[in-house]
């Protein structure tokens, strides 16, 4: 049987949300495998539950195997933001089954709105605590749970299908620890200028998946953010997963390049080292010749190309 206790510590009611079932020790809040927001919580978060308190409850539901401990599925910024000033217990209202808690925590989503990515993780949430015959009635389903239409639900399911190395580089995707954008550094050393892989573009990598090695799938999505044309990042995913044995590098150049590709000449990015007054010299001679350093390595490596095919 749960325990029904209140623990014994007071809090101002001031600084409680107006209804709210319980209160629980935070030893007993767990972070819901269900819950569609998992970043960090703003510093204002923090300030505000300072100043004036929990203006909403954590919706938790009971875990299945352990007793009185509580999965959150709504609220785990303010479990972090309210924990790290010194809360001991918060505020929760408690739903039975996962779907319950899942139907609750999207009310929320109406006033609080959630990101694409926030939403596919919710909508495959609801997927895995329904039963289907087929993925179409799996779509169906869901889509009747929720506000979103079957077409919609199909994408973020197809979207969320790719390895989770790729989730990172999706536009408003998960933030990415450290080690997850070293991992994708193997695969592009520049990955985190982009602004990211668009849903259109990462919908249709997770439809030409099917016969791809995981590092093939993974290579593609870190290279495929370079593109600033979907059409471009499309026909490059075409051409990678076509010519699976082709070097990604070689199928971006010949994306980015058409047909001009094989007279062209990578020049490797180099620093030179140079003292203050030559660097100088250099950034002088361009402003007054309006020509930029490009122009001028390309000029120079033309004149080499030119002197050693007289050689």
């Amino acid at each position: 049987m749960a325990d029904t206790t209140q623990p014994d510590i007071d809090i101002d009611d001031e600084l409680l949300p107006a209804k709210y079932d319980r209160l629980l020790p935070i030893d007993k809040l767990v972070h819901g495998e269900h819950n569609p927001r998992r970043v960090s919580p703003k510093r204002e978060l923090q300030a505000s539950i300072k100043q004036v308190g929990l203006q909403q409850p954590l919706i938790v539901r009971p875990d299945e195997d352990r007793e009185n401990i509580y999965h959150i599925t709504d609220g785990w910024q303010r479990y972090q933001a309210a924990t790290g000033c010194g809360w001991e217990v918060l505020p929760v209202r408690i739903f039975e089954s996962p779907l319950a808690a899942l139907a609750a925590t999207e009310t929320l989503s109406i006033v609080r709105e959630w990101s694409t990515y926030e939403w596919a993780k919710y909508c495959q949430s609801v997927a895995t605590e329904l039963t289907a015959d087929s993925r179409q009635d799996l779509i169906e389903q869901v889509a009747d749970q929720t506000t979103k239409s079957a077409g919609t639900v199909r994408r973020y399911l197809d979207v969320l299908s790719l390895p989770k190395e790729v989730h990172p580089l999706l536009i408003d995707g998960p933030e990415g620890r450290d080690r997850d954008w070293a991992a994708l550094r193997n695969y592009n050393d520049h990955v985190r200028r982009y602004d990211g892989l668009p849903w259109t573009v990462a919908e249709y990598l997770a439809r030409r998946q099917s016969g791809l090695t995981q590092d093939r799938i993974i290579g593609i999505a870190a290279l495929a953010v370079e593109f600033t044309q979907s059409e471009d990042a499309i026909e490059f995913i075409d051409r990678a997963s076509d010519y699976a044995d082709k070097p990604l590098e070689t199928v971006r150049k010949e994306v980015l390049l058409g047909q001009q590709h094989p007279r062209m000449l990578e020049v490797p990015r180099v620093v030179v080292s140079l003292d203050r007054a030559k660097k100088q010299a250099i950034m002088e001679y361009c402003r007054k010749n309006r020509r930029s350093l490009t122009d001028i390595v390309t000029e120079t490596i033309e004149s080499l190309a030119a002197d050693a095919e007289r050689d």
